[in-house]
């Protein structure tokens, strides 16, 4: 290795502490050894060490210091100083990377809206696991120099930094329904073990503070609403990172309670979405399940060749949005600095461990292929490492991070948990780190959907090692009764389910409409006269940096139009009551019921639409109007050689069309 290489902060993962699950962050907390020395390394990343010589040496590597870290995902800007070989040898002043757009050269490492989304993200949690391991690691050395020589008890604190990983927070488990974000994400002071006994320490999970007169440059206080310019979020005077937070330069606090009740709200259907990742069909081009499964645009797709599920980055997308507000976590400039934003990251790369399990055949490769012929990926947008335009293949570099060799990671070495020191506990007995069979494969996606809930009626009657025991679905629907159904023909291996009717609302939104992140929600009302909004049937939110974030790949995809995809799945109690109308009416009935809104940030509603015959003065919102699809399907299941029933597909796509066409349907609020 040069000596340049060795001056790189190289990504290993905990190479020399074996492979051990990243567990959930409640479950952590169960474990008080592996819990303490976690929230005391986070501590000291942060800046914030515990005082007292007995807690050991907690140096902390520069490149791994948390300022460092938060920035790669966004401000300051500034070329990361873990990968200090690039800015001497790759800078160009006649190259386009180096130059555009101006004024900034620097246009981050952003790889949103792509299909290296999930690969680009997996070595960034990797850095901090592995910065917090390393400081844990010293922790417990400081710890077991306390003990007297000999008693066994001190090798606890040994083991306990063996196997600590970095833990995630599962946002789509049944209990954000009824108890929001865990107290443990939100509470300013945690109680810890130390070998001194219990102490109350500041939680780095809820908030960073930035040190004295330290917040980062480029931090600028930004309008949430065009016609309140009063109303702002105070990022440049903001001392430490909020959620939600109250319109002032200094609020007392996040506003949890705020929060939590979105995830309640909203909790249903982000478990429906997760649990549609899981039921892509087999057979397909790789490439192009993976571009579908992996990010928010789509680059390979034609609509016709869509499996209308909805994508792993939408859903990352809502969940900043959610937990954000107008604080930190919903400015992707910013959302490295909300220490939950890692913990997010990590659930996320823990849904694409399970999706590579049980779909190891698609990935991107070199391309999708189209009339024969095999088209690479692209990043049309450009960033800190890639020219404008460059090919995205499997051996793409990742930068800025290096892995052991001193070479730049790529979507390869990335792809699979395998030989990366960390792995994650079964869900519902499905174990990433278990080699398993085809057929197995297939029973493990069933029992995926099981988990998540996919058509809880259609899996009810199943054989206990498919579902859990005692498991919940609140979303089951009742059969269809006497209305008429064709039942659609089916390839061999297949059966259909019975009177089974399936509804998504497709939406396409500007990314850059309200000049920063935004969401859109959907409402059902029996009543088509109320002007009541009636049942939550979900959120798809836009995960976006205002115009004057110096991002490069932002600023290509502000010109270039880009819009964002999401897939919300109709609860399947309001798609029965719309299939009992006839089928040429679904669209001009769904309409009439529906109801849609436009939130900024700060969860202020600016525009809504709801079957109005008169056009309204749309405004500053002309551009935010999003394109809503409704298109339902019919729902299949494999059989295997014993004629058992596997997991379900969608298939039998019909697309009724748009709904509020155009600007005559919306109006201002």
């Amino acid at each position: 290795m040069s000596d340049n290489s060795s001056k790189s902060y190289l990504i290993t993962g905990r190479k020399d502490c074996g492979t051990f699950d990243r567990l959930e962050i409640e479950e952590l907390q169960k474990i008080p050894k592996q819990f303490s020395l976690f929230i005391l390394a986070f501590l000291a990343l942060q800046g914030r060490p515990l005082e007292g010589s007995s807690l050991g040496s907690n140096e902390v590597h520069p490149a791994a210091q948390f300022p460092e870290i938060a920035g790669i995902h966004g401000l300051p800007y500034t070329p990361w100083i873990g990968d200090p070989r690039y800015a001497k040898s790759d800078f160009d002043l006649k190259d386009a990377k180096d130059t555009h757009p101006v004024p900034s050269r620097f246009g981050g490492y952003c790889n949103h809206g792509s299909v290296v989304f999930p690969t680009w993200h997996r070595p960034y949690v990797m850095a901090i696991e592995q910065a917090i391991g390393d400081i844990a690691t010293e922790l417990a050395k400081g710890f077991v120099s306390t003990y007297p020589t000999g008693e066994a008890s001190a090798d606890e604190w040994t083991d306990a930094a063996r196997v600590l990983r970095f833990p995630f927070w599962d946002w789509a488990s049944e209990k954000v329904q009824t108890e929001g974000v865990p107290d443990v994400l939100k509470v300013e002071k945690l109680e810890i073990e130390t070998p001194q006994g219990a102490k109350m320490v500041d939680n780095p999970l809820a908030y960073y503070r930035f040190p004295p007169k330290s917040i980062p440059e480029g931090f600028q206080d930004e309008v949430l609403h065009p016609d309140k310019p009063a109303v702002k979020a105070y990022f440049s005077q903001w001392e430490r990172t909020f959620r939600h937070a109250d319109s002032t330069p200094t609020p007392d606090k996040s506003n949890n309670a705020e929060m939590d009740q979105i995830f309640k709200d909203n909790a249903e259907c982000i478990r429906r979405r997760v649990s549609d990742l899981f039921t892509f069909p087999d057979g397909l081009d790789p490439a192009k399940e993976w571009d579908e499964f992996s990010n928010h645009t789509t680059e390979s797709l034609s609509k016709e060749e869509r499996c209308n599920i909805d994508s792993l980055e939408s859903i990352h997308d809502t969940i900043h949005v959610f937990i954000g507000g107008n604080g930190h976590m919903s400015h992707p400039d910013y959302a490295g600095f909300d220490p939950i934003f890692y913990l997010h990251h990590c659930n996320v790369d823990r849904l694409l461990a399970l999706w590579e399990y049980v779909y190891p055949k698609y990935y991107m490769g070199d391309g999708y292929t189209h009339n024969g012929r095999t088209y690479p990926f692209t990043q049309a947008r450009g960033t800190y490492s890639l020219v404008y335009n460059s090919q995205l293949v499997g051996t793409t570099p990742l930068a800025p991070f290096r892995g052991a060799k001193g070479e730049y990671w790529t979507s390869d070495q990335a792809h699979y948990v395998d030989g990366k020191y960390y792995s994650y506990p079964p869900v519902n007995g499905v174990d990433v780190s278990v080699s398993i069979t085809s057929k197995q494969r297939i029973k493990a996606r069933e029992k995926l959907q099981a988990y998540y809930g996919v058509g809880g009626y259609i899996l009810s009657d199943r054989a206990p090692d498919v579902i859990e025991t005692g498991r919940n679905f609140s979303d089951k629907p009742r059969r269809l009764g006497n209305v008429a159904y064709k039942v659609p023909a089916v390839d061999k291996g297949y059966e259909v389910v019975d009177d089974y009717f399936r509804m998504v609302i497709i939406v396409q939104a500007s990314e850059f409409a309200m000049n920063g992140s935004y969401s859109i929600k959907l409402y059902y009302n029996e009543d088509a006269e109320s002007d009541e909004e009636g049942t939550l049937i979900g959120t798809m939110a836009v995960f976006a940096r205002p115009d004057r974030s110096p991002c490069a790949g932002c600023s290509m995809r502000r010109d270039a139009g880009s819009t964002i995809r999401s897939v919300i799945p109709v609860p399947l109690s309001i798609a029965e009551k719309i299939r009992r109308d006839t089928r040429d009416k679904i669209v001009e009935v769904f309409e009439s019921r529906l109801r849609a809104s436009i939130f900024n940030r700060s969860g202020v509603e600016v525009g809504r639409a709801q079957n109005l015959s008169a056009t309204s003065s749309v405004g500053f919102l002309k551009q935010a109007i999003p394109e809503i699809t409704l298109v339902s399907s019919a729902a299949r299941y494999k059989i295997d050689d014993e004629q058992k029933a596997g997991p379900v597909e969608w298939f039998n796509f019909e697309n009724h069309g748009k709904v509020f066409e155009g600007h005559t349907a919306w109006q201002t609020v």
